[in-house]
């Protein structure tokens, strides 16, 4: 096998399969990157057996042949090379890139891949579609403890995509004015949601959206990346968003309001019984957030518009963060007391809504 690339797109190119290729010590060989090169095409293919990519990559062909490779110390040798052009060859069982040799795996141990043929869902711009992820992903349960919530529920239908995540104790909701071919719901791990995010962010291209059997399919230009997918029932958050028969109305300067929670979660980090969590005391024109451990004590004071009567609450910090750093606008929150939960939303933007369950409220 002989070819010849561009070294700064061979660099771009494996550093996407490090996102995806993770030692695996029952099945060594899936560490290994593929790199088969025919009369036409110079192919890399990745995979861990629940997610796959495989790659087309331009360059000129030399000689056909295929050979597995761990590909992170050649990556990180790579980096290093000033030349634009690099020429990969291999013989007895070694790969050499410039004046390197890497070491190949047992090209007969690798899993037979098969590239599916989808059936098209949707077509969606790369970097709307990474940032509905990005803007979803952080309430999802963060372990695969528990399957049915470590991912990312995407709603297909012909007349908007939705975006759902939840870990039980809050939930995040995103809608789309972008049209599907079909109705179809699917999970995505949320391992999956990462490695999306970083391969579609920024690349300003039309990516179609599939699927086969239990797969979710992502093509574009000469990428193809397949999941599997969860088939575990998700829960039904429709009556949980539905729910409207709140009585406290609340809006805050974003900016301003982040400064004070994370001067806060500087104490409320600290506590041990309950990490992250403070108590909000929403009393006239003015929030006082405060929150204590045996390490200290902080108060801090954000002005706010109110519509209802005063309360207190306990909230976790952390998770209000997450939301508040994915919106530019002010913050709206409703509530109606204590024990019940909280919706939050950007000012005039119903479409992104975020709900909190509070925690027990401290005297």
């Amino acid at each position: 096998m002989r070819f010849k690339v561009n070294r700064e797109q061979f660099v771009n190119v494996l550093s996407d399969f490090l996102l995806i290729l993770k030692e695996n010590p029952i099945k060594p060989i899936i560490v290994g990157l593929k790199i088969e090169v025919t009369k036409e095409n110079i192919i890399l293919t990745g995979t861990n057996l629940e997610s796959t990519l495989i790659k087309k990559v331009e360059g000129e062909i030399l000689e056909e042949g295929i050979i597995i490779i761990k590909p992170q110390l050649m990556l990180e040798y790579i980096k290093l090379l000033e030349i634009s052009q690099l020429e990969i060859y291999s013989d007895n069982n070694s790969l050499f890139v410039h004046q390197a040799e890497f070491v190949t795996m047992n090209a007969e141990e690798y899993p037979n891949i098969e590239e599916y043929l989808p059936i098209e869902v949707a077509k969606y711009n790369s970097d709307s579609f990474s940032k509905a992820l990005e803007k979803t992903k952080f309430s999802s349960y963060q372990t695969a403890d528990n399957l049915a919530l470590n991912c990312v529920r995407v709603i297909f239908s012909q007349e908007k995509t939705e975006f759902v995540s939840t870990d039980s104790y809050r939930l995040t909701y995103l809608k789309e004015n972008v049209n599907a071919i079909m109705n179809k719901e699917f999970s995505i791990p949320l391992e999956s949601v990462n490695a999306l995010i970083k391969l579609l962010k920024d690349i300003g291209k039309e990516i179609t959206v599939g699927f086969s059997d239990k797969y979710l399919i992502f093509t574009w230009e000469n990428n193809y990346y397949a999941t599997r997918i969860i088939e575990l029932p998700y829960p039904d958050f429709k009556q949980i968003l539905g729910y409207n028969a709140f009585d406290k109305f609340l809006e805050f300067n974003t900016p301003e309001y982040k400064s004070a929670l994370k001067k806060v979660l500087t104490v409320a980090r600290t506590s041990y019984d309950k990490k992250y969590g403070a108590i909000f005391d929403f009393k006239g024109k003015m929030l006082k957030i405060e929150s204590q451990s045996g390490k200290g004590k902080t108060v801090q004071k954000v002005n706010m518009l109110k519509d209802g009567d005063d309360f207190k609450g306990s909230l976790n910090i952390k998770f209000i963060l997450e939301f508040l750093n994915n919106i530019s606008k002010n913050l709206v929150i409703k509530a109606t007391n204590s024990s019940s939960m909280f919706k939050m939303e950007e000012f005039e933007n119903s479409d992104y809504v975020y709900i909190l369950m509070p925690l027990a409220l401290r005297d």
